[in-house]
């Protein structure tokens, strides 16, 4: 019986290793890494250029986020009126966040 146990117990430890070596991989600090200096971030006024542009060719998730900016003012002007109307939008196309940020700014 303990050759069993002992079997087995090897066994469970190199199904172990053979789980975790992947994920190793990915730890490297030197592999897969982008050079920082030739990123080019984006900036803000164009990620909600770009989400605007979604948004207005009918991107429900696009309609959702530009939304919760104009709700909450992040990056835009507030504006409760158009963030209700991008949810209506995005609830329309069945968005379920949409449906519910939709109805808690109705009740406010």
């Amino acid at each position: 019986m303990n050759r069993y146990f002992s079997a087995i117990k090897l066994i469970h430890a190199i199904l172990i290793l053979m789980l975790l070596l992947p994920a190793c991989k990915d730890k490297d600090p030197f592999v897969n890494q982008p050079e920082t200096d030739t990123a080019t971030p984006i900036s803000s006024d164009a990620a909600i250029a770009k989400l605007q542009k979604a948004a207005q060719a009918g991107d429900s998730d696009a309609q959702y986020h530009l939304a919760y900016l104009y709700e909450n003012g992040l990056g835009v002007a507030k504006d409760e009126a158009k963030a209700l109307e991008l949810y209506e939008q995005a609830a329309n196309q069945g968005h379920p966040s949409a449906k519910d940020n939709l109805d808690t700014l109705k009740t406010h």
